[in-house]
């Protein structure tokens, strides 16, 4: 398509700013990725004990007053556990899809223009943040 007000060289600018956008989404999910990996070692590994198994969906204020405090945070280890493994599984997919359009972007910009246009790219919106 043709603009009358955009420039091919406005263009690649655009999509060198995005390039820095867009490694900032791929390396947040990268931070939340590697935060629940660590957390995931600090919870159980196994499979939840068979007679806490029929509460695995219940919500803790809903659990039956004779279960004792140790079973419930017993449970809610688990159910955590199961709660951070989808959440990484979301953020790792999440994370693919943004860099499959982060790899869409960069295969518009020139290999030998890509670092100076990031370069320029960043320094702009560093200076924009700053203001």
């Amino acid at each position: 398509m043709t603009y009358l007000t955009i420039s091919s060289q406005d263009t690649l600018e655009i999509l060198a700013t995005n390039v820095v956008s867009r490694e900032q989404e791929v390396h947040s999910y990268q931070i939340n990725i590697d935060n629940y990996q660590i957390l995931l070692l600090a919870l159980p590994q196994d499979e939840c004990p068979e007679y806490l198994a029929q509460y695995i969906n219940t919500p803790v204020a809903q659990l039956p007053s004779n279960i004792s405090f140790e079973d419930v945070q017993t449970l809610a280890d688990y159910q955590y556990r199961n709660l951070i493994n989808s959440l990484l599984r979301t953020e790792m997919i999440e994370q693919s899809k943004a860099q499959r359009i982060l790899n869409a972007i960069k295969s518009q910009i020139p290999a030998e223009q890509m670092d100076a246009l990031v370069a320029a790219a960043k320094a702009k919106l560093a200076l924009a943040t700053a203001s």
